[in-house]
């Protein structure tokens, strides 16, 4: 604990702020800040958002901060990055401050930290974001139900699946295939046809917040798979 004290104050006197990314789980990934508070009045998070990879993240969150000190009204606040879309900001309850960003109030020893939640343009905004604003409600933010819910399934609850950006998107999950133990891929659309820059590697519980009929995968035996198409969403067996 002292050695990742001493890794935030560090980042705080070199960069301004500390970035921590957490990426294990049965939810999806979030980042977010400590430190910026003292130069923006809020820190920031950026929860889901899987269309970005860490560095990514931690480049949009450097740069809106940046912006910040810049503009300090947040409610204004549009931001173009280059290639990585158009960003806004949103305030975070403190219900889910208080679940994700365990760091910053170990840091600050403070009951209530006032912080934005970055929000993506539609066309970067995958189904893995949640509404920060609103109160946690686990019913209403499945992907994230198990910030709080139990794991309540047979197989092993830090199980990653490959899939890809579609279904991030929302398109119904169409083609499963379990490979090993603990090794699934789930596509929305034919599999093979996925371009790998469209491939992300996910907890199972976001897909399963997602879209709860694909609970039939975890039951397949290994080398065995399912599929269906939209038009009636009914599962099929490979063969």
């Amino acid at each position: 604990m002292n050695n990742i004290l001493k890794e935030i104050e560090s980042n705080i006197n070199n960069y301004g702020h500390h970035i921590t990314i957490v990426t294990e789980g049965l939810y999806p990934r979030f980042a977010y800040t400590i430190g910026a508070l003292d130069k923006v009045n809020f820190e920031i998070i950026f929860a889901g958002g899987i269309f970005y990879s860490n560095k990514e993240v931690s480049k949009i969150i450097n740069i809106i901060i940046e912006k910040l000190e810049e503009k300090k009204n947040w409610v204004s606040f549009k931001l173009e990055i280059d290639i990585l879309g158009v960003f806004t900001l949103s305030e975070v309850d403190s219900s889910w401050s208080k679940l994700l960003m365990l760091g910053a109030y170990d840091f600050y020893n403070k009951n209530e930290i006032p912080t934005l939640q970055i929000i993506p343009d539609i066309n970067h905004y995958t189904f893995d974001i949640p509404k920060l604003k609103n109160n946690f409600n686990p019913s209403k933010e499945p992907v994230w139900k198990y910030l709080v819910d139990e794991w309540d399934y047979s197989v092993a609850k830090n199980v990653t699946v490959v899939t890809n950006l579609d279904a991030l998107f929302g398109q119904p999950i169409t083609e499963v295939m379990r490979w090993e133990e603990d090794e699934w891929e789930m596509f929305s659309g034919a599999g093979p046809d996925v371009e790998k820059e469209e491939i992300r590697i996910v907890p199972i519980g976001l897909l399963l917040g997602l879209d709860n009929s694909i609970s039939q995968a975890l039951k397949l035996d290994i080398g065995k798979g399912m599929w269906r198409d939209k038009s009636d969403m009914k599962w099929n067996k490979w063969g």
